[in-house]
C-alpha cells in the first residue's frame, strides 16, 4: 500500500509550495523544494501568501508610510523568488484580516485557480 502510495505521489501528484514573503519563508522554500525534487515530487508552482495590500494613493500618515515601505520590501522579495527559483509564482495571496474559513475560502480559491497538468518533475533551485 505504501509503494503504491509512493508511486501515486511521484507520478500522478502535483504539489504547490506556498510562501511568505520574508526572508526565513523563503529560506526554508529552498530547502523543501530540493527534499521534494530530491524524493522525485513534482512542484507545479509557487504561492505567495499573505502579501500586504497597497494603502490608497491618497492616504497619508505613519500607517501609510508603513505600509509602503512594507510593500515595496514584499515587490523585492517576490521578485528574488522569480528569479532564484525555477518553478514558477502561480499566485499571489493577499493577507486578510481575517482568518481564512467561510466566504473568505470562496475569494482565496478564486485566486488560486492554477489549471495543472501533468508534466515532468521541475528540479529546485
Amino acid at each position: 500500500m505504501f509503494e503504491r502510495a509512493g508511486r501515486v505521489l511521484r507520478e500522478e501528484a502535483t504539489f504547490f509550495v506556498v510562501l511568505n514573503p520574508d526572508e526565513l519563508s523563503i529560506r526554508e522554500t529552498d530547502r523543501a523544494l530540493s527534499d521534494l525534487d530530491e524524493y522525485g515530487l513534482r512542484v507545479g508552482g509557487l504561492v505567495v501568501n499573505r502579501l500586504t495590500p497597497e494603502p490608497d494613493e491618497d492616504e497619508s500618515g505613519r500607517g501609510a508610510s508603513y505600509l509602503r515601505d512594507r510593500c515595496a520590501t514584499e515587490r523585492e522579495r517576490v521578485s528574488s523568488v522569480r528569479e532564484g527559483f525555477s518553478q514558477p509564482v502561480v499566485a499571489m495571496i493577499e493577507t486578510r484580516v481575517e482568518e481564512v474559513k467561510g466566504d473568505l475560502l470562496e475569494d482565496v480559491a478564486a485566486e488560486l485557480d492554477i489549471e495543472v497538468t501533468p508534466g515532468p518533475v521541475t528540479p529546485g533551485r
